[in-house]
């Protein structure tokens, strides 16, 4: 048998990165953002994934155009997104290869609490003992910002002599 000069990784995988869609939220600030989550991760098969700094919701879903050989039906006028991605970081290599995730997948509010408890051990006690600034902390800081601009305004330039 002849070898296959042409191969990609394409045709060793079974589609993996046609059977899901992640859409992006924004990462969490509040008590509603984190709930909101917990809600998500209460519904069956829904994901959260959370790569290099960005915050996604993963949807099972299979592709409507992936065909029964597990390659694209429109590969020729595929959306812009599938031409895009790029196999560098392709979840075949997770997959089948071994190879360590360089993202978080949460798939339950247990999960979730779990996470946010560990990174919460994780932040430096530096930033756990400042004491929290209050209304009239923010208001001598800015009082004093506005006279330092104020001395700024006002104080002349010296002027320098051309040679």
């Amino acid at each position: 048998m002849l070898p296959i000069v042409n191969e990609s990784l394409c045709d060793r995988c079974t589609g993996l990165c046609c059977h899901y869609i992640t859409v992006e939220i924004d990462k969490p600030r509040t008590r509603r953002n984190h709930d909101d989550i917990r809600w998500y991760l209460l519904h069956e098969g829904i994901t959260l994934l959370i790569a290099q700094g960005r915050w996604l919701v993963k949807l099972p879903t299979r592709c409507r155009a992936l065909a029964a050989d597990c390659r694209c039906g429109i590969y020729e006028s595929r959306p812009e997104t599938c031409r895009e991605y790029s196999t560098d970081n392709c979840d075949y290599f997770t997959a089948y290869e071994g190879w360590d995730m360089d993202y978080v997948e949460i798939e339950t509010p247990e999960d979730y609490e779990k996470y946010l408890a560990a990174r919460k051990r994780k932040r430096p006690a530096s930033s756990a003992s400042k004491p929290a600034k209050t209304k009239t902390d923010s208001k001598a800081k800015n009082s004093k910002a506005k006279t330092a601009i104020q001395k700024k305004k006002t104080t002349p330039k010296k002027q320098t002599k051309e040679k």
